[in-house]
Order: C-alpha cells, then structure tokens, then sequence
C-alpha cells in the first residue's frame, strides 16, 4: 500500500499499482481533492454539470481504498473511512469519465454500506 497524507491530516492508502494507470491514479488524487474541499482541482477533474458530490462527514481519519477498477470509460473503487470519533464506512463509487481517452468524471454513483 501507498499514503497520501493530505493537509487536513487525512491518511489516504491505496494498492501500489495505482500509480500504474493513469485512471486509477487521477481517481485517488481526486479522492484527495475531495476530501481536502479543493474545490479548483475537483473542477478540473468532474463536469461539474453532470456531477454532484455527496457531503462529507466530519473527522474523518484515514481512508483505505481497497481496489480501483477502470476499463475504458467505466471505473470502479472500494474504501473503508474511518473516523475519529464514531464506526467505520464501507463504500463503493462507480464512474464514468467522457470517454475512455478522456480524463473528465460524468457521472458519478456513490453506495455507503452499513
């Protein structure tokens, strides 16, 4: 596993092979967006028409992304958050980007299991 430590203090791990494919990697960088508010680089990542993000809670500690999945213009990640002062979440995404040679998220499908 690789960690991003974002400014907020947030540990992002993630599988080492991320850094192999571009998808995947641009997805973990924008999780860190995310989770950062960083609201200028989700613009550039999303289209920001099609694409609502859900809200964030508070104290989030560390997330762990257990497997990223992208194919063409399909893509998929499973992650655990855990926060400081309550349980554990289980959650999955699944994306579409434009096209498969296009890096721009248009559609985004958030499942929180509990």
């Amino acid at each position: 596993m690789e960690t991003i430590i974002t400014g907020k203090g947030v540990h992002i791990l993630f599988p080492k092979d991320c850094g192999n494919a571009p998808k995947k990697r641009l997805l973990i960088d924008a999780l860190a967006a995310f989770i950062e508010g960083d609201h200028a680089e989700l613009e550039e990542r999303l289209d920001t028409d099609k694409v609502r993000l859900p809200s964030l809670p508070e104290g989030v500690r560390e997330v762990k992304v257990h497997r990223v999945i992208t194919h063409g213009k399909e893509a998929g990640i499973h992650l655990i958050i855990d926060f400081a002062d309550r349980k554990q979440v289980e959650a999955g995404a699944f994306l579409s980007f434009r096209s498969a040679a296009n890096n721009i998220i248009s559609e985004l499908d958030v499942l929180v299991m509990k």
